[in-house]
């Protein structure tokens, strides 16, 4: 059994012999194949908990902040009724980008394409001349944006996964996991720095990971 890619199948038995557990050494194709990059885009990302931001970015209705699920860019909102919403940046029209802004605050998502309009829970709220062009045909409850399958938070860290079987962040996380956002924040009383800062690493992602230890 194996898994598909652009490039062929690859085997759990050729995946396994990238890592050398008796020498402590990694094969450096994981750093470089585009093959298993694509792979790990729907075997970690897609499936994981993904960290999106903390609370404090987004403290009032409307605030949001746009951040990345593997290659896909997600808003990531406080919606009307205090819940935070994390949303594919990408009308469910043509796929045009809504947000453009880092962080910001918005009262809905205007596509600038056609005009559709979404409100901060990803409902779809109004598509110009919809009697004229769809005739009624268009049932606007199925245009929502498409929302990421659970949002927790652990101690006001905000988490996102698109796998609907993925186990509860709090178990995800595991004690050493929920021990480093501990000391961050012993009561929850982190608050974010306002901005965005960024460092763009040109590099494979493990790349960075392994230089954080």
């Amino acid at each position: 059994m194996g898994y598909e890619t652009k490039g062929g199948q690859i085997g759990k038995e050729e995946i396994a012999s990238w890592v050398d557990n008796e020498q402590g050494v990694i094969d450096r194709k994981i750093y470089a194949d585009p093959d298993i990059y694509q792979l790990e885009l729907r075997r970690i990302f897609a499936r994981a908990w993904n960290f999106m931001c903390h609370g404090s970015h987004i403290p009032e209705i409307g605030d949001y902040f746009v951040t990345y699920i593997g290659d896909d860019q997600v808003i990531v909102v406080r919606d009307e009724a205090g819940t935070v919403q994390v949303l594919l940046n990408s009308c469910a029209h043509r796929g045009n980008a809504l947000c453009r802004a880092e962080l910001g605050n918005a009262r809905s998502f205007l596509c600038t394409y056609h005009g559709w309009n979404y409100g901060l829970d990803g409902r779809l709220l109004a598509v110009p001349g919809k009697n004229h062009f769809y005739r009624d045909r268009l049932d606007v409850g199925k245009w929502g944006l498409t929302k990421a399958a659970k949002v927790e938070d652990y101690k006001g860290f905000y988490f996102a996964t698109m796998d609907p079987e993925a186990p509860s962040l709090y178990d995800y996380l595991g004690e050493v996991g929920r021990i480093g956002m501990d000391q961050l924040s012993v009561h929850g009383e982190l608050v974010a720095v306002d901005g965005v800062q960024k460092n763009i690493i040109d590099c494979n992602w493990k790349i960075a990971v392994d230089n954080l230890f």
